[in-house]
């Protein structure tokens, strides 16, 4: 089994030289890579040059000792002129697709990945049922930590939606384990909770402004 810092070793040569000296040089359109440690998406103008690519990408990782992970590769067409949720690239936790804007104009937008949403929530509900022996201030203060690192990293233009869901689930989660300390079934309401999180300021999302620009070629 390949480290993962020698797996970002051999992707320096196996893949980054590779795609600037040799694959762009084959391509008559444009053609780009990002990457980041061992995962990477790669975008080409011409369909003919992509499927090229995908064919020859086993072979060429497979003389570093390397391969690609079947679940998590393939091919798609990602175009503004073919918006479509249903057409998205799942990379470093976001899902990228491009659609219409509030003013109809086609965008490319971000959301929180399903699958790193649904990891995220279960480890906040798991963290607020440790930690809700925490009095007051002390468990809002360890709480909002939690919050501001997943709004620091997920807080993108569009991603609003998935943003407030978790901030929702935590609430939720923070009534329900709060309600049950010392073996109570309920201590107080939903009304009184409510008051209690807001004078004590727990962290809420806040998303940058729109810029409104492409930031990748169709």
């Amino acid at each position: 089994m390949v480290s993962p810092v020698l797996a970002n070793v051999y992707l320096h040569f196996a893949l980054d030289l590779w795609f600037e000296k040799v694959v762009k040089a084959h391509c008559k359109g444009a053609a780009m890579i990002i990457r980041y440690a061992d995962d990477f998406v790669c975008a080409f103008q011409y369909r003919g040059e992509a499927k090229w690519f995908f064919e020859m990408l086993p072979d060429r990782l497979g003389k570093f000792g390397l391969s690609v992970a079947p679940e998590k590769t393939g091919m798609m067409r990602f175009s503004r002129f073919h918006p479509s949720r249903s057409r998205r690239i799942v990379f470093l936790g976001f899902e990228t697709y491009w659609t219409y804007d509030q003013d109809g104009e086609v965008r490319v937008m971000q959301r929180t990945a399903r699958k790193k949403l649904q990891s995220a929530c279960r480890r906040i509900k798991d963290w607020i049922k440790r930690n809700r022996h925490l009095k007051g201030i002390k468990f809002i203060t360890a709480l909002n930590r939690r919050l501001h690192g997943h709004y620091n990293y997920y807080s993108v233009v569009g991603n609003s939606k998935s943003l407030w869901k978790f901030y929702s689930w935590a609430v939720e989660c923070a009534f329900k384990w709060l309600n049950r300390r010392g073996g109570k079934r309920r201590s107080f309401t939903w009304k009184v909770f409510l008051s209690a999180i807001e004078r004590l300021g727990i962290a809420k999302p806040k998303l940058p402004v729109s810029t409104k620009r492409h930031r990748v070629f169709s």
